[in-house]
């Protein structure tokens, strides 16, 4: 007979816990394979090897009824990419995905290691700066921006909107979710407004899929899904990853001299940090049906969140892991998702990560950690501002 999941108090999203929440991980793994946190009304999931059947098993833990943690954001995405199943996410996931596939992220890659090559060559030598504004933004907001082809009076309020979409996953009553509407507002007024199509740049991403409603692919609502998609999902998560890296090597010299003497550690220093420093918490699935999930009873209709940076800091799976080691083999690491949602934008976000780590490989000799400030999102880690310098 199943075992009932196990009740912790504890608060993910309280900005204490945001700041230090390895801890609150911790506990939610050793609760169990799954818990419920009653003060959000939810289960959440945190060992690797549950987490990532759960992610691959789209039909027991659905995305079709959204995948925040709060009922009216859930309502905003129904039909978006990233709040459905099969077989409809396989084709909006197909044209979603259409802009960024191998044979176009290869031609991007020359023009982002020459961006980054540039930039690191101008801040080297010049004194501390913040790395937030100065590089990990570089590519995300100059390259991806012009590659989508928004007009220039959308792209300044692009972060803000980004950071919003995320902190509307939270739950009902955390006051980050709660204030994040009346961004979310402009996002939608935005995308909706019926003069946007003529003021996209005619080469980029958004004019290109607007074909697609031409011709009878996709509605426009599925456009415009698609499009929030692309402004949204590929910005924050990627600047922070490139933050949390730059804080990483910063802070573990170590790693960083074992790197300058094997360049060729590059992708395995990027899997870990992903690992180690995860930019998303994750989302949430709806069961399907009533599980059990290794002897533990869930019932079906049960909300469940997927706490991916809990799993890549699992000893059930990595040994040390709290320990960043960039000859670790951490491939697998599900700071992307998994299954068929697994994050659609990962090899972009790769590519653009690479394209500034091996500028900094290539260039520098020391990075030198200043003061940072953690950014206040409640599903999003990462630096608002850090301080580094390069030798």
């Amino acid at each position: 007979m199943a075992a009932q999941a196990a009740s912790i108090d504890i608060d993910l999203f309280d900005a204490e816990t945001r700041d230090d929440p390895y801890a609150a991980y911790r506990r939610l793994r050793d609760a169990g394979p799954v818990c419920h946190i009653e003060r959000h009304g939810l289960y959440a999931m945190g060992r690797y090897r549950d987490l990532r059947d759960a992610l691959t098993n789209w039909t027991d833990f659905s995305s079709g009824s959204g995948v925040a943690m709060n009922d009216l954001m859930n309502r905003l995405m129904a039909g978006a990419v990233l709040a459905s199943d099969p077989p409809q996410h396989k084709r909006l996931r197909q044209i979603l995905g259409m802009p960024i596939g191998p044979a176009r992220l290869g031609k991007l890659r020359p023009h982002m290691r020459g961006l980054a090559m540039e930039r690191v060559r101008e801040l080297k030598g010049g004194g501390r700066f913040d790395a937030m504004r100065r590089l990990a933004m570089l590519l995300p907001l100059s390259v991806v921006s012009d590659l989508v082809g928004l007009p220039e009076e959308g792209r300044e309020r692009m972060l803000d909107w980004a950071a919003a979409a995320f902190n509307g996953m939270a739950p009902a009553g955390v006051p980050l979710s709660d204030g994040a509407f009346p961004v979310m507002k402009e996002i939608v007024d935005y995308i909706t407004d019926p003069d946007l199509i003529g003021r996209l740049r005619p080469d980029g991403w958004a004019a290109q899929l607007w074909s697609s409603v031409a011709d009878g692919t996709l509605t426009e609502e599925e456009y415009r899904s698609i499009i929030q998609g692309y402004v949204s999902p590929s910005l924050d998560t990627t600047i922070f990853a490139v933050g949390n890296l730059l804080w990483l090597l910063a802070t573990h010299p170590d790693q960083w001299r074992a790197l300058k003497a094997t360049p060729a550690l590059q992708a395995r220093c990027i899997n870990e940090s992903l690992r180690h420093e995860s930019p998303a918490l994750g989302f949430s699935r709806l069961a399907k049906r009533d599980l059990v999930i290794d002897g533990v009873a869930v019932p079906a209709g049960a909300r469940i969140m997927t706490v991916l940076p809990a799993a890549n800091r699992d000893e059930r799976h990595y040994a040390d892991p709290e320990r960043f080691d960039i000859q670790r083999d951490a491939s697998d690491h599900l700071a992307f998702g998994g299954g068929v949602h697994r994050c659609i934008g990962g090899s972009l976000a790769m590519l653009e990560i690479g394209a500034v780590l091996e500028a900094l490989v290539e260039l520098v000799d020391h990075i030198e950690p200043g003061d940072g400030r953690r950014a206040d999102n409640a599903v999003l880690r990462g630096f608002d501002h850090l301080e580094i310098s390069l030798h």
